[in-house]
């Protein structure tokens, strides 16, 4: 079974866009392994929150009630991402993010943050939309 790691910026889009559908079929029918980092719990929080506390609410409950896997930072991810940040000089949030995936042996990652992800492509793949739904297909 494949499996990606989903950055913040496309949680929210999960739940709430229509051309996630298909991605979102194939995580909810079990056919990717989607993992996401707690940090990204926290990042949903601050901009849905400035926004609509109650909407946060209900999408951050909506993704821990999903068949995404939250995976909590250990001692082995924040090393991992202290290593990320030494290096590559990527910030601390994205760092941790990545270390999960890392960590995780995840080889891909969701995401349009290609300014703080590029420096670190050879450990973790950056994927769009497209692949990413294509991974849910293959079997």
């Amino acid at each position: 079974m494949n499996r990606i790691l989903i950055d913040t910026m496309h949680l929210g889009r999960l739940l709430n866009d229509d051309s996630y559908l298909e991605l979102a079929g194939a995580i909810s029918d079990g056919d990717i392994e989607t993992i996401c980092s707690v940090i990204s719990l926290l990042e949903l929080t601050k901009r849905l929150g400035k926004r609509d506390v109650e909407r946060m609410r209900k999408i951050r409950q909506e993704l821990l009630s999903s068949r995404l896997i939250f995976i909590n930072v250990t001692c082995t991810i924040a090393m991992q991402a202290g290593e990320l940040r030494l290096k590559y000089d990527i910030p601390t949030a994205d760092s941790l993010i990545a270390a999960t995936g890392i960590v995780g042996n995840t080889t891909n990652v969701l995401t349009d943050d290609t300014r703080h992800f590029s420096p670190i492509k050879k450990l973790i793949k950056i994927i769009d939309l497209e692949t990413a739904t294509n991974l849910g297909r293959k079997k």
